[in-house]
């Protein structure tokens, strides 16, 4: 009797940029969505890792050529072109990238964005905002001038980022002189309430996203100039800011910040608790198995359809009728599922990456939150409160009218808040 042959498994490939694995962020957690759609969905993933830009093209076709393929998710906004072109070559198999912007690429290009090709994008600028208030109150809180944020490649993507971050801390200076104008008053001549505007956050685009030695000497000015707290948004360079922390924690034998550093994409606070204050939540994992799920249940291509310009994950957001939300801010509830990534790190390498046992993180964790005062974690709450609403917020541009958080992709947009923030 000939043996039945066994039924191909149904594949999704994930190509990633040039951070590859071991960020800890971006990458990883793309990787972390991957191992979810095996669970949830049934599906096989397999892992590409880019280690120069050459490689998008080749990896990309390389997943496409797998009869076997169902999906192949690019990670990153650097690749977009190669995207573009790989899901024109390959029209029946189904294309998503992170944060790429293929859809306005082709129109740029004078072509019809293919029916094939999702863009995954998100609302980085209403998290920031969130991180950049709290990073304002606390260095109200400690008497500190500044906060700080170390980006990597200048791109639009993370202009989001950085002006959303800027606009929080200036939401939060006006919250505390609303909600406590005596002590406004008096706050001493440190505070970054009494720095000007264009001074308050400090920051660093140094133009990579895998030199974790440029992460470190960005950050080392920065607490160099009394920032209280350091926000990543470039990925494994998070690792160089938590080395400047370490030394400072070091030399001053602090068991607590500040100084402080704000993690990002994943919950980042499990790498040195008493140190991460909060991250930034952008869950790439979620845009990995909402894509997944969008094609086992026969609505990928509908969903391109319905929002053509892109998947949006951020806050209340809902694609094809189903609830797909991707922005937050991390909580001590979220912290097991990263910790995980810690020890799914050590499984792979072999080497030592959580800093302390699980317990002892939770607790740690739980003891700097606890640390802070109560004001701090309400006002974050309003601000997100006020986000989720979906109203104008504040007048922080000064034209006399409110605004919602900006999300700023256009060099004249960015250029105009800077003009306000620095």
């Amino acid at each position: 009797m000939i043996a039945k042959p066994e039924k191909a498994v149904s594949k999704i490939y994930v190509v990633s940029d040039i951070g590859g694995r071991g960020d800890l962020s971006f990458n990883d957690m793309a990787f972390k969505g991957g191992e979810e759609a095996e669970e949830i969905y049934g599906v096989e993933m397999v892992e590409l890792i880019s280690t120069t830009e050459a490689d998008y093209l080749p990896n990309l076709r390389t997943a496409a050529r797998d009869s076997d393929t169902v999906l192949v998710v690019g990670v990153g906004y650097l690749l977009t072109d190669a995207l573009l072109e790989v899901a024109q070559e390959y029209p029946d198999k189904n294309f998503a990238g992170i944060d790429t912007f293929t859809y306005w690429a082709a129109l740029d290009a004078g072509i019809t964005p293919p029916p094939n090709m999702m863009d995954i994008v998100y609302e980085e600028h209403k998290g920031s905002a969130l991180v950049g208030a709290l990073g304002a109150l606390l260095a109200i809180h400690y008497d500190k001038p500044h906060i700080g944020g170390v980006f990597g490649i200048e791109i639009p993507v993370l202009w989001k980022f950085e002006i959303a971050y800027k606009w929080g801390a200036e939401w939060a200076v006006r919250w505390y002189e609303s909600n406590y104008p005596s002590d406004y008053a008096a706050e001493p001549s440190t505070s970054i309430v009494n720095t000007a505007t264009d001074k308050r956050v400090l920051y660093t685009y140094t133009g990579t996203f895998s030199d974790i030695t440029k992460g470190y000497e960005a950050a080392s000015v920065m607490y160099d100039e009394d920032a209280v707290a350091v926000f990543n948004i470039a990925g494994p360079l998070g690792l160089g800011i938590n080395q400047a922390v370490d030394e400072i924690a070091t030399a001053q034998s602090l068991t607590q910040g500040p100084p402080f550093w704000i993690g990002v994409d994943a919950n980042q606070d499990w790498i040195n608790p008493g140190f991460v204050i909060s991250s930034m939540m952008k869950r790439v994992d979620f845009g990995v198995t909402r894509a997944t799920e969008l094609v086992r249940k026969g609505l990928f291509r509908d969903a391109i359809e319905e929002s053509p310009t892109g998947m949006l994950l951020g806050i209340g957001t809902e694609v094809a009728g189903i609830p797909m939300e991707g922005i937050s801010v991390s909580t001590l509830a979220d912290l097991d599922e990263f910790i995980e990534m810690g020890v799914a790190a050590e499984e792979r390498t072999g080497e030592s990456v959580l800093p302390m046992t699980p317990d002892e993180i939770r607790t740690t964790a739980a003891a700097l939150r606890a640390a802070q005062p109560d004001w701090i974690w309400t006002a974050v709450g309003e601000l997100a409160d006020k986000i989720r609403a979906g109203d104008p917020i504040a007048d922080l541009d000064g034209d006399g009218e409110l605004e919602t958080v900006p999300a700023a992709t256009t060099q004249e947009v960015v250029d105009s808040w800077r003009a306000i923030f620095g």
